[in-house]
């Protein structure tokens, strides 16, 4: 069985939510970001930004936010940015070199993989309505997985050798040149 996209947005936001300095996760569009006092700090925010499909595999890929409070008058800015790297740094480790870290679809064991490059985090300061700071991590979670083309679809061949989808009006309109038995 393939793991979801389910399953990999679980997995980091368990992975996140875990550390001991992170007080919430949330994820969805940068604009998502609950900025009215409700969230607690610091947070860490998973922005999804593309997946490429790749020979039997799926590369997913996310923007990850760390983020604290600062002070009006900028005075823990410099400790916020320290803490909030040290939040991104340890959640690639855990992917880097976590033994047991695993996302598990029906609980068979399907262990993600982090491509062994460098990684480039980005600062930010005084962003969004709460003036918080902290680190953008680009990073990318790598997972096996196999194309069934033929399990999720249900064909029929009529007698001029055309085809079509059984289950819907596609068998309606849709017809093949290079159907089988011709």
């Amino acid at each position: 069985m393939n793991t979801t996209y389910n399953n990999v947005i679980d997995s980091l936001s368990c992975v996140s939510i875990s550390h001991q300095k992170v007080n919430s996760v949330s994820t969805g569009d940068i604009e998502n970001i609950d900025t009215s006092g409700v969230t607690k700090y610091p947070l860490v925010h998973i922005v999804p930004t593309s997946v490429d499909a790749g020979v039997n595999q799926l590369t997913y890929n996310f923007n990850v936010l760390a983020m604290d409070l600062v002070q009006t008058d900028e005075s823990n800015e410099q400790d916020v940015l320290s803490d909030t790297l040290g939040i991104l740094t340890d959640i690639v480790a855990q992917y880097k070199q976590g033994a047991n870290l695993g996302i598990y679809p029906d609980n068979k064991g399907v262990y993600a993989q982090i491509d062994d490059v460098d990684f480039s985090l980005e600062p930010f300061t005084e962003r969004f309505d709460n003036v918080v700071s902290g680190w953008n991590l680009s990073f990318s979670i790598t997972l096996p997985h196999n194309y069934f083309t033929c399990n999720n679809f249900n064909w029929s061949y009529d007698d001029e050798g055309g085809a079509g989808f059984v289950n819907g009006a596609a068998i309606d309109c849709t017809k093949f040149s290079n159907a089988p038995n011709q």
